[in-house]
């Protein structure tokens, strides 16, 4: 399983995008999500794709393959709560 921790923990807002879903969620400063691909999603074990600038962090799913259902990550907010897509 692929898991980690994304943090705002600068004085602005943090812009995450889960690609290609083009999802966001906006963490405010000082909040967090937890995020996790389980072992069971389909293709290759890929790890995700990293892009960062100020305000703004892009995750690409590691497992998505271009026609696929993309979408197998679990995230939590920091509050403990699942929230989806």
């Amino acid at each position: 399983m692929i898991h980690f921790k994304v943090a705002a923990e600068g004085p602005d807002p943090l812009s995450v995008w889960f690609e290609p879903l083009a999802w966001e969620v906006v963490l405010d400063p000082g909040d967090h999500l937890l995020v996790a691909w389980p072992h069971y999603s389909p293709g290759p074990q890929l790890a995700p794709v990293f892009r960062h600038e100020p305000g703004c962090l892009s995750i690409l799913e590691p497992n998505w393959i271009p026609g696929s259902e993309p979408g197998y990550a679990r995230v939590w907010n920091s509050a403990g709560e699942e929230i989806t897509y």
